[in-house]
């Protein structure tokens, strides 16, 4: 166990004050600092909390921790939810000959020690990987970079631990790229292969990982289809969009066959306002001597389930809308693999420098989501006699240009 006395700064700008940690729960060293991981005795008392220790002895490191400080003191704390950000605690870097430490309160682990997640666990770490994205941009800052150990992760919640890369009044672009890095992580999180986006959300789109999403996690692939159509939505309008993915984590086809299932398990809550409804089995029938059913009763069909209410309010016009995408879309997941269960291994496939033969892992264009291709033969087309001919999307085109050439000599 190891034990330490720092005497930091405190946000509220009364001076230096001792916090007592308790530094037993390991450490992650960075590129740029180091952090360890435990618990720490606030200043003027009370009870431990759980909290990341971040020391950093190099130039740039402590240019990364007194840029977070900044960021801290620029942020609107009445907007900014203790559940996604944590608690600045106390600080030091200014110090010219000794390392500059920060101390701030967290939830869990680094995201990096985390496997694939299942779809029914998918909603809430991307409803607060969002949620943090959207403060940060209300309170004019992009995040810069997004990675798994930049976050935090007790198997509920994420919450973002570093801060130092966020730069403030950003343009259009850098906060684009907030979001499409944050989509890049999640489709990590749920496939465990590393996004085309990169940490930085500056990199190519590839069709072929939302392809993916669609098929096996389907709520998560409606969500941030706009980002890989590259439509450039902001963290608020994700945020909308999931209004229209169910907080229980089921899809929103077991939502058209209400009444066809008999749920006995309880909705877990994700979010701060979501009110826990407890759905019971049928309890069953009290013991007694049995008797046989008649004819009558065996032939009886069993009732219909009564029909859903009207769409109306906000609410259920997004997810009414979420269900009509979904139609467009074309859901094959259920023919795909019926008995549900966790989703397969992404795997690159024929063209990405990564991968294996025609047919196997990444689903191609043909597969369908929705995006108009070029033919295969394209820019030939191939006759039943075997012979190739040009393509006539191509042949008119020509045309067209040498009889404007044409035109401009003989004029």
């Amino acid at each position: 166990m190891t034990t330490e006395i720092a005497l930091l700064e405190t946000p509220s700008g009364e001076g230096r004050a001792e916090f007592a940690l308790t530094l037993d729960q390991g450490s992650r060293v960075g590129a740029r600092y180091k952090s360890h991981y435990g618990t720490v005795r606030p200043a003027g008392g009370g009870a431990e909390v759980e909290c990341v220790y971040k020391v950093a002895t190099g130039a740039m490191g402590k240019r990364v921790l007194g840029n977070e400080v900044a960021v801290w003191g620029g942020l609107r704390m009445e907007d900014v939810r203790a559940d996604q950000f944590g608690t600045l605690l106390g600080f030091d870097v200014d110090s010219p000959d000794g390392p500059a430490r920060l101390v701030q309160t967290r939830r869990g682990r680094p995201l990096t020690e985390t496997s694939p997640l299942t779809a029914e666990r998918l909603r809430q770490p991307a409803h607060d990987l969002f949620t943090a994205l959207r403060v940060l941009s209300d309170n004019a800052y992009a995040l810069g970079e997004l990675s798994p150990g930049m976050l935090l992760w007790d198997g509920r919640r994420l919450q973002i631990a570093d801060l130092g890369n966020a730069v403030g009044q950003p343009d259009d672009l850098r906060a684009a790229r907030d979001v499409r890095a944050a989509a890049g992580l999640l489709f990590w999180l749920a496939s465990g292969e590393e996004s085309s986006f990169g940490p930085d959300g500056a990199g190519p789109v590839d069709g072929d990982e939302l392809g993916w999403l669609i098929r096996h996690h389907p709520d998560l692939g409606m969500v941030l289809r706009p980002v890989f159509d590259e439509e450039v939505p902001t963290a608020a309008e994700v945020l909308a969009r999931m209004d229209g993915w169910p907080r229980s984590g089921d899809t929103t086809e077991r939502d058209v066959r209400a009444g066809q299932d008999s749920p006995t398990e309880h909705d877990v809550p994700e979010d701060d306002d979501t009110r826990t409804v407890e759905i019971h089995a049928t309890r069953p029938a009290q013991a007694g001597p049995a008797r046989p059913a008649r004819p009558a009763e065996r032939a009886a069909p069993k009732p219909p389930p009564p029909p859903m209410p009207p769409a109306t309010g906000a609410g259920s016009r997004a997810i009414e809308n979420y269900r009509r995408e979904k139609q467009w879309l074309g859901q094959r997941r259920h023919r795909a693999h019926p008995s549900g269960g966790s989703a397969p291994p992404f795997t690159p496939g024929p063209g990405t420098g990564q991968g294996p033969a025609p047919g196997a892992g990444r689903p191609g264009a043909a597969q369908g989501i929705g995006v108009p291709s070029l033919p295969r033969d394209f820019p030939f087309r191939v006759g039943d006699d075997g012979r190739r001919r040009p393509h006539p999307a191509l042949v008119w085109p020509v045309v067209f240009v040498l009889v404007v050439l044409i035109l401009l000599v003989v004029l």
